[in-house]
């Protein structure tokens, strides 16, 4: 008895010991999670904190200025967060100061994390401007809501993207509509009495000068712009007042080389033209950017032999420095002799821009080889011009842009290509790309542009659609057929979407079910000249003769590729052996 009641004794005291100690590691485990989630907590809390800070760290220093120190912080906090809204706005706005292209980038990164605000789409078409990407900033512009539209930086964006686009009366409009908003602000009424200049009513051409003479008195700060104005208009004219209106503002502080330039044509075929030219020598002679600007004006003004011996005769340290070999390059380009541009950039060494010698030096071959294919010299010199650039975006574009200007469009498409497939500025080189294979009505090169621009954003509906409607032109394949039915069930109320889906049904046989689907669209839709030619070759191939009638004048209009060309023409003869037979059952019966 003893015996069993000692060990249940102690098997009480041992049951008890084991859980007291389960209490206690459960009380420890219990803590130590609290304790970590409190520091994940702390941490999470922290890391917030650090965020703000930097972020706020990184505006004081950019309102201050301090662009290096800005840019050091902002990179950090990009580290912590890559979607970070003001980062990005102040990576753009850096960016652009510099005038660097990756602005660009910086600015559709914004308006990808915040699409829907009005704000950062019209600083990306801003931007977009300033490096001449038209059509990224006609996009963007597009894309803001009416209510974004209301207010005057939104016209006055709009306003120089007319202008760039060559609509002045476009231009006068919005800048009129900005004015309209802020009717005291002086900067806006320069604005449409300069482009009021271009108007074909010279009673409001009058108006427009007599605005800037007075914006000229009243508005020192405007002096410069308006005086400017007005010489160039002057000029344009033909008219005496060129000479004193240039020549004021010549005598204005802060004038410029160009305004000095301005001043010289203005006086050409006048007593003061002489003393004008050696004054622009003289101040020119003073850097290598003013005697380029100035060799440049000069061949722009069938003045390159006088150019290329003022060059000629400037200082080595001058003479050597760029952008001056490029400029007298040109002069010997303007004068046409070859031999002289060969010497002249054979076995030199420009350094940073030896990228620029090695094309003219392509160039130069490419003009000593009889008939228009590049000799082996030209095409080495060219790859030697590629290889130079070291794949850097701006390098490339710049001898993309002067093989351009040279008319050699294959060597400008490679130039393109290689910016086109890397990261940086890629949507550039496609817009210029578009442009070329357009300009040389190159399909296959278009759904090329379309595939990459694809590839770069598959929420680009245009890019889509044009991968769709070409590879439907070229190849008919089955991809393009799905392509297009997708962006049709996306977007059924898109015209061009239901016009190139109606062109798959085509493809695939089904002209009956095409024809239907073309006429969904409305009647203005039917009529836009693209569309148009389409909708016609449908309404042959359905036997609608009546109809095809009716939209062949619209769709003449079309500028069509080859192989639509070909579909059209195909329908046409159609059209036309139809009625020749008609005219012949008629005059058959009549008889």
């Amino acid at each position: 008895m003893q015996n069993s009641g000692n060990n249940d004794c102690f098997g009480n005291v041992r049951a008890l010991e084991r859980r007291d100690f389960y209490r206690r590691w459960a009380r420890r485990l219990v803590l130590c999670f609290v304790a970590l989630l409190l520091a994940g907590g702390g941490y999470r809390i922290y890391g917030e904190w650090r965020k703000d800070h930097l972020s706020a760290q990184a505006q004081d220093f950019f309102a201050r200025k301090d662009y290096a120190s800005a840019v050091l912080v902002t990179r950090h906090v990009l580290q912590l967060d890559p979607k970070n809204v003001s980062a990005c706005r102040i990576m753009a706005e850096i960016a652009e100061l510099a005038g660097k292209h990756e602005a660009l980038s910086w600015r559709e990164q914004v308006v990808a994390l915040e699409p829907d605000v009005a704000a950062n789409r019209m600083a990306l078409a801003s931007t977009a401007l300033r490096f001449s990407q038209i059509e990224l900033a006609r996009r963007n512009l597009d894309a803001i809501s009416a209510a974004g539209r209301a207010n005057t930086q939104y016209h006055q964006i709009a306003g120089a993207l007319a202008l760039a686009e060559k609509k002045t009366t476009v231009a006068e409009t919005e800048f009129a509509a900005a004015l309209e908003l802020e009717p005291n602000n002086p900067q806006l009424a320069l604005n449409v009495a300069t482009v009021r200049l271009t108007s074909p009513d010279e009673a409001i051409r009058e108006k427009a000068r007599t605005n800037l003479m007075r914006l000229a008195e009243q508005q020192p700060t405007l002096r410069r712009e308006a005086l400017r104005a007005l010489a160039s208009d002057a000029l344009a004219n033909k008219s005496p007042a060129a000479v004193k209106w240039a020549g004021a503002l010549c005598t204005e502080k802060g004038t410029t080389f160009s305004d000095v330039l301005l001043y010289v044509e203005a006086t050409r075929n006048t007593d003061a033209g002489e003393i004008a030219m050696r004054n622009a020598e003289t101040l020119a002679s003073q850097s290598a950017a003013t005697a380029a600007l100035f060799i440049t004006w000069l061949n722009r003004h069938a003045l390159a032999q006088p150019a290329l011996e003022w060059a000629l005769a400037l200082p080595n340290e001058i003479r050597t420095a760029p952008p001056v070999p490029l400029a007298v390059a040109e002069s010997y380009s303007f004068l046409q002799d070859w031999n002289g541009l060969r010497s002249w950039v054979e076995g030199k060494n420009w350094g940073d821009e030896e990228f620029l010698r090695l094309a003219v030096v392509s160039h130069a071959f490419h003009r000593l080889t009889p008939g228009d294919r590049a000799s082996m010299e030209s095409q080495t010199a060219w790859a030697a011009a590629l290889k130079a650039t070291r794949n850097q975006p701006q390098r490339l574009a710049a001898i993309a842009q002067l093989a351009e200007g040279w008319g050699y469009s294959d060597e400008a498409a490679e130039a393109w290509w290689l910016i086109a497939n890397g990261n940086e500025n890629a949507k550039q080189a496609l817009g210029a790309l578009q442009r070329l294979y357009k300009a040389k009505q190159n399909s296959h090169g278009l759904l090329r542009v379309a595939k990459r621009g694809f590839e770069l954003n598959p929420s680009d509906r245009v890019a889509a659609n044009n991968c769709a409607s070409l590879g439907l032109l070229l190849t008919g394949d089955s991809s393009a057929r799905r392509l297009a039915t997708k962006l049709h069930a996306e977007n059924p109320s898109d015209p061009i979407a239901s016009s190139t889906y109606a062109f798959a049904l085509f493809t695939e046989g089904k002209t009956r079910e095409a024809l239907t689907e073309m006429e969904t669209l409305k009647e203005a839709h039917l009529r836009h000249p693209v569309i148009a030619a389409y909708y016609f070759v449908m309404l042959v191939e359905n036997g609608k003769m009546e109809q095809a009638h009716s939209v062949l004048a619209a769709a003449n209009k079309a500028l069509l590729l080859p192989e639509e060309l070909q579909l059209f023409t195909a329908a046409t003869r159609k059209l036309l052996q139809h009625d020749s037979q008609s005219v012949m059952k008629t005059a058959a019966t009549d008889s």
